[in-house]
């Protein structure tokens, strides 16, 4: 089990404040946790149909013959898919899908489908995250115009949330260690059937989830990071080691970087690492802002809250991210192969952002589907300046039950145009991520990052 010491809020709590304004986030009622609503936020009652079931507190232990280090043994491997989406039959299903998941089954009606399991509200945290969140609900605050979060740690900053943005930094914060390593792989696919093999290994230091933080000195630190990539080929041994701040406006993401090319570290450009620049692996096919569905400085939308409704969404990834997958057989053409992949009906926030007049976003408009039970964002359906659908983002999430953590797994970026895809953060090569993973602060930067390359 993950262990969580010294969870009392030390006086240093006030460092956490970016800024003095406020941005209308009045306290909510927390004595609503655990009582009308879970302790993370959700409503724990059923859906009317009984379809979603009642929150009974997820999984909170391994199944019996579970090796921590190894694969995840599935606890729903039982399960057969209730039905399947396709083309065929996508009208009787139209209410529960999102526009992104329409266009997928329409675009390729003869080999795409969505299996529709049993609902499994799995999603479970240690109990002193959600003690954590409980004191958030009436502590945290938006502020600097809603670029940044006060007076919150570990926990979400808003499990009772009023706006979108708050659902925003929900997502953003959700909790899956403090000291994480993984092995990550992936590809690019492209419409011809080639792959691009995609492997990097991640460290990341996580402040906002130190169990003794907060530390003033890394107020504006959400976590520190770095990896390391092993293929494709031409970016072997290329790496960065970068802090992902919280207010990204007051203080953009910032590291460095290392070229094998050049065998030179170089300060990682503030455009680079921001807003729309690209990610260098996924040849166009992710900017900044999609890592993680969404990452980066929220101040260039307007953030709007659609309300809660029941949708259609990647949940459980259990079969997809086991070590025993074949890639070949996995990654085909088009889109991955339907089989490996598990949908359940949930309950889900809809938050659309829509860019400011005075910007001009490529990515020019977005609905997210973020999950009532871990405020994780499944879906994503992008939009540019003409309206037209052009991106359509699936991240897929499974219960680390030793932590326990509802951890975003992996996700898919298909881009409408091409017929190409993407998928990052998929644990098929080395296995599951450590969520406390042996490391310091002082095991980053640029020092660090030569003696990682240099191993």
């Amino acid at each position: 089990m993950y262990n969580l010491r010294n969870m009392g809020i030390p006086k240093v709590l006030a460092a956490l404040a970016l800024g003095v304004a406020s941005f209308g986030s009045a306290a909510a009622d927390p004595s609503q946790l655990g009582t009308t609503l879970t302790q993370n936020g959700a409503n724990p009652k059923a859906s009317a149909d009984g379809t979603i079931p009642a929150y009974t507190g997820g999984i909170t232990k391994p199944p019996a013959g579970y090796v921590k280090g190894g694969d995840h043994i599935d606890p729903f491997g039982d399960d057969k898919p209730l039905f399947s989406i396709t083309a065929q039959n996508i009208e009787q299903y139209a209410a529960r899908l999102s526009e992104g998941q329409k266009a997928l089954l329409m675009r390729y009606p003869e080999t795409y489908r969505l299996d529709i399991y049993p609902s499994r509200r799995s999603c479970a945290l240690p109990q002193p995250v959600y003690d954590e969140t409980k004191k958030n609900a009436s502590r945290a605050r938006l502020i600097d115009d809603g670029n940044g979060v006060a007076d919150a740690r570990i926990g979400v900053p808003f499990p009772i949330p009023k706006s979108g943005l708050e659902i925003y930094w929900n997502h953003n914060f959700f909790w899956h260690g403090h000291r994480y390593h993984a092995v990550t792989s992936g590809a690019n696919v492209y419409a011809n059937g080639t792959r691009t093999k995609i492997i990097r290994e991640d460290w990341r230091y996580n402040f906002y989830a130190d169990p003794q933080g907060p530390d003033p000195k890394h107020a504006n630190n959400q976590f520190h990071w770095m990896g390391i990539w092993k293929a494709p080929t031409r970016f072997n041994g290329s790496g960065f080691s970068m802090y992902n701040t919280i207010n990204q406006v007051k203080q953009p993401r910032n590291g460095v970087m290392f070229n094998p090319s050049t065998r030179k570290i170089m300060r990682a450009p503030a455009g680079a690492v921001t807003y729309d620049g690209l990610l260098s692996t996924a040849n166009g096919l992710r900017n900044n802002h999609n890592m993680y569905m969404f990452s980066g400085a929220p101040d260039r939308y307007e953030w709007k809250l659609l309300g809660k409704k029941e949708i259609y969404v990647p949940y459980n990834a259990y079969k997809a991210s086991a070590m025993t997958v074949d890639r070949d057989d996995f990654m085909t053409i088009n889109h991955p192969n339907p089989d490996y992949l598990r949908y359940e009906l949930h309950r889900v926030w809809q938050v659309e952002i829509t860019q400011k007049p005075q910007f001009n976003m490529k990515q020019a408009r977005r609905v997210f589907y973020a999950d009532e039970d871990s405020w994780i964002f499944l879906l994503a359906d992008i939009y540019n300046k003409d309206n037209e659908l052009m991106r359509i983002q699936h991240a897929f999430i499974k219960n680390y039950y030793e932590a326990p953590a509802c951890v975003f797994e992996f996700d898919i970026m298909y881009e409408v145009a091409s017929g190409r895809y993407n998928i990052d953060h998929i644990k098929i090569d080395d296995g599951p991520a450590d969520l406390d993973y042996d490391l310091d602060p002082g095991d980053f930067g640029s020092s660090a990052l030569k003696r990682k390359i240099g191993r």
